[in-house]
């Protein structure tokens, strides 16, 4: 789909990609996150990427005086959207996390699947996946997509859960890097919690106690 571009408050815009969670879209996402960063726009503040989305934050003063508001950061955008851009995207570094799989939700996913326990683990840690973006907690990184055959909804009521417990909702799957309410299944644990950037790739490594 043609990227379309939204007003985020007075000095911010986003551009959307898509609106699905997919790699491809995201690859595109980090391919102009990339593109913003190498040559940026002027009174450029911060980039956002996220799973199908750049929101770009811009200072307001800059916006104001030189642009007549974010309609004219909008052409800007659209403009450098029409350049072709092939530099080579650096690959995201890989995170290697030890996972114990003695989550409490563990059981009930694994019956809400149709598959055992160790279905359950060797489907989530044989797939190395793709952080999209950060947010909900600090550090907090959402990583996807999983096997289908582990789909499975958020809780219906949140609970209390832990500072490196791993979770799955929806076809994502992610970590907790502090204590905090949270309605994801919780099928593991870890204590290596990595400070993680949008374009890493993670892999589970099923270890015990």
């Amino acid at each position: 789909m043609k990227p379309q571009i939204y007003e985020l408050g007075d000095n911010a815009l986003t551009i959307e990609f898509g609106n699905e969670i997919s790699e491809s879209v995201h690859e595109e996402v980090m391919k102009r996150f990339y593109q913003f960063q190498s040559f940026p726009l002027p009174g450029t503040l911060d980039l956002i990427p996220a799973y199908a989305s750049l929101t770009i934050v811009f200072n307001l003063g800059v916006v104001a005086s030189r642009f007549q508001g974010l309609a004219g950061m909008k052409t800007l955008i659209e403009n450098k959207l029409a350049e072709a851009f092939t530099a080579v995207i650096p690959e995201g570094r890989l995170h290697e996390i030890p996972c114990v799989y003695e989550g409490p939700d563990l059981t009930s996913v694994a019956s809400a699947c149709g598959l055992s326990e160790q279905e359950i683990i060797r489907i989530h840690s044989e797939k190395e996946y793709t952080v999209y973006f950060l947010g909900f907690l600090p550090g907090f990184a959402y990583m996807g997509t999983t096997d289908a055959r582990i789909t499975v909804s958020r809780k219906v009521t949140p609970t209390e859960i832990k500072a490196g417990d791993i979770g799955l909702a929806g076809n994502q799957t992610g970590i907790y890097p502090s204590a905090s309410p949270g309605g994801w299944q919780i099928i593991g644990r870890t204590t290596d919690i990595p400070h993680f950037r949008a374009g890493d790739r993670v892999r589970f490594i099923p270890v015990t106690v």
